[in-house]
């Protein structure tokens, strides 16, 4: 005796049901193409069963089993509670069942093998048989659903009259939900996927639901007979084209009605209104084949390449899809990137070919993941820079701070420190960039009584240009407070030899030269609890006017700005560089213009050991502090924002953030 081995789906995919044991049973919508196996054509009560939906057709099935299943629940009470006692059950149970294997049996013998991890059973069967899966309950909350399937005629059309299924029985297509029908008692919704024959029920308590299934009238048989090799009369049947040749439909294929049958990417493609039975017989023909397709991930682009068989016709056109072929893009390449598509997605890639006749080959698919790759370069801009976090995971940050101002040469001018840390963010954080600008240069002046700091702190100076800004990055809003990194401005000069100090560092350099008519207070570098030479010298606002006398307000800097550049006795006092806390300005004395720079501006790294110099207020949390962190003065060398190494950075500032992973 023959053994069949028959498959069963978690869900809903059985053979027989009681209400259509011995009825013809209608599948697919009119005029689908479908993939279907053909069971057979038995007298006046043939049975055809299509196992896969699709755009396109083509194979078929042996026989299986004459096999009944049955699933039998335990009956539970109105709160949910076991009986002891079994009911028909019309699907496999997920969820308040145990498979009971004690109480499993086939009437004849066979063998019973249930997956309780996929809800999958597989049966060893030796002809006809009825075999019965019993499931305990476990829960005492439960959802009860009932399915009635339309009764049909003979046929196949649906009669408008409905039966309860006592088996899992349905068919896995030929049938559609009836959503106005369907209903829960407790408001609870059903939903049904028919590529998956599965339904699903949202519930938020217990509920009964029942639902309602309507047959759909097409029904439709296929065997595919294929050429042994070209212009031979001998065919073979098979279950799938093969891709090693073209094919076309050849002379004695043929479909009862008016049925017709049609090639479409080495697909048969059926139109149907009714019932029907299709012998295809394919001919080895003469059109374009594709023989590989490679796809190469890159970031956020996926290249897809196609590799043309010698045998077949030349391509003159290719088809690309990147959403399993919903929709195609056309090319004269056998090469296509698709770019700019969402990071660490899966995406199912299809293509086929035509030649210069219309012809088309297979389609081929296959499936990529996108990586994610993100380097944000940031140049000088005075004003924020935003970028948008899309993907979570963690970020090297990188700042330069900016140079500061000088009269004649760039030797005396203070450079910009170097700041980096690793953070990790979340899709969603919003990051704002500023990157500080140069102080500016030139021997006359900025052409005003009080010129302006680089962007982002820079002091300002009476008639020369000012200090270097700070270059920070904010996390989730655009405050001072926010800051979770800096690299310090440098300080600008003083008089046209007299240097401003560079900034960056845990304390921006200060300056040590003649002259200041404060002393020790003027060109005093920030560091990281105050600016310049102590807290009570560390002010609130930036003096922008002025910047004529020796007033603490002018000269001073504070939290992210740099002090003022004092004009005093026909001296020039240089301005300090923006930061953490900004480097404070000079006050010339009473000997002429030969007074000393400004002091430069701190860095700053938000680490859980640096997190108490921040002032009251700190808009960050320790989600968000920096490791592998640290800042680093002008006066040293470190890595430049080209990767080489520098000492000192000149010029306006500068930002780079950098994807590292999802882990480190």
């Amino acid at each position: 005796m023959n053994k069949y081995t028959s498959k069963f789906k978690k869900i809903l995919q059985k053979d027989i049901t009681s209400f259509v044991k011995k009825n013809r049973i209608p599948l697919i919508s009119i005029l689908v193409v479908v993939l279907l196996a053909c069971i057979g054509l038995i007298a006046t009560y043939a049975f055809y069963q299509v196992k896969v939906v699709s755009p396109v057709i083509g194979g078929s099935t042996s026989k299986i089993a004459d096999l009944d299943v049955r699933i039998m629940a335990e009956e539970r009470d109105s709160n949910g509670n076991g009986l002891n006692k079994y009911g028909l059950y019309p699907y496999i149970p997920k969820a308040g069942y145990v498979y009971n294997s004690e109480l499993s049996y086939c009437t004849n013998g066979s063998v019973i093998d249930y997956h309780s991890s996929t809800y999958d059973v597989d049966i060893n069967a030796y002809g006809h048989d009825v075999c019965y899966l019993y499931f305990d309950s476990t829960a005492q909350l439960d959802i009860t659903l009932n399915v009635f399937a339309e009764n049909i005629n003979s046929d196949g059309v649906g009669t408008g009259e409905y039966t309860k299924l006592e088996t899992t029985a349905l068919p896995s297509i030929g049938y559609e939900l009836n959503a106005s029908k369907t209903s829960c008692e407790n408001g609870s919704t059903v939903t049904y996927d028919a590529k998956e024959n599965q339904f699903s029920v949202e519930a938020s308590n217990k509920d009964v639901c029942t639902a309602y299934m309507d047959a759909m009238d097409v029904d439709i048989a296929l065997k595919i007979y294929v050429q042994t090799k070209k212009n031979s009369g001998n065919y073979y049947e098979t279950k799938t084209i093969p891709t090693n040749a073209f094919y076309e439909i050849g002379s004695k294929s043929s479909c009862t009605g008016t049925s017709t049958m049609s090639m479409k990417n080495q697909k048969i493609v059926i139109s149907a209104t009714s019932r029907t039975s299709c012998v295809a017989y394919l001919n080895i023909g003469s059109g374009p084949i594709l023989e590989s397709m490679k796809s190469t991930v890159n970031g956020q682009s996926v290249k897809i390449d196609l590799t043309n068989s010698s045998i077949g016709t030349s391509a003159v056109t290719y088809y690309y899809s990147k959403d399993g072929g919903a929709t195609y893009v056309s090319s004269t390449s056998p090469t296509y990137t698709f770019d700019n598509l969402e990071p660490l997605t899966e995406y199912t890639f299809m293509a086929y070919s035509v030649d210069s006749s219309g012809k088309t080959s297979s389609i081929f698919t296959t499936t990529a993941t996108t990586d994610y790759k993100y380097v944000g370069l940031f140049d000088y801009k005075n004003t924020a820079q935003v970028f948008n976090v899309i993907v979570s995971g963690y970020y090297k940050l990188q700042v330069w701070g900016a140079q500061g101002g000088y009269r004649s040469s760039a030797t005396y001018s203070g450079l910009g420190g170097y700041s980096y840390g690793t953070v990790y963010l979340n899709a969603g954080d919003k990051v704002y960039v500023h990157t500080g600008g140069a102080g500016g240069s030139g021997t006359s002046g900025c052409g005003s009584t009080i010129c302006a700091g680089g962007y982002n702190g820079g002091g300002y100076r009476y008639k020369y240009y000012g200090g270097g800004g700070g270059t920070d990055i904010r996390i989730n809003s655009d405050s001072l407070l926010a800051r979770v990194i800096v690299a310090g401005g440098g300080g600008s000069d003083g008089a046209t030899s007299k240097k401003g100090m560079y900034g960056g560092g845990t304390t921006g350099g200060s300056s040590t030269e003649n002259y200041s008519s404060v002393g020790n207070y003027g060109g005093k570098g920030g560091n990281q609890t105050y600016s310049g030479y102590s807290a009570s010298y560390t002010i609130t606002k930036q003096a922008t006017t002025g910047l004529n006398s020796n007033t603490k307000d002018y000269y001073a800097g504070g939290f992210g700005f740099g002090g003022g550049g004092v004009y005093l006795s026909s001296g020039y006092g240089g301005a300090g560089g923006g930061g953490w806390y900004g480097g404070s300005g000079n006050v010339p004395d009473s000997s002429g213009d030969d007074d000393r720079g400004g002091g430069g501006g701190s860095g700053y790294v938000y680490t859980s050991s640096t997190a108490s110099s921040y002032p009251s207020g700190c808009l960050l949390n320790s989600n968000y502090y920096l490791t592998n962190a640290a800042t680093t003065a002008g006066n040293v060398a470190f890595e430049s924002t080209s990767g080489a190494t520098e000492t000192g950075h000149s010029g306006n500032g500068y930002a780079k953030i950098t994807y590292l992973g999802k882990t480190l």
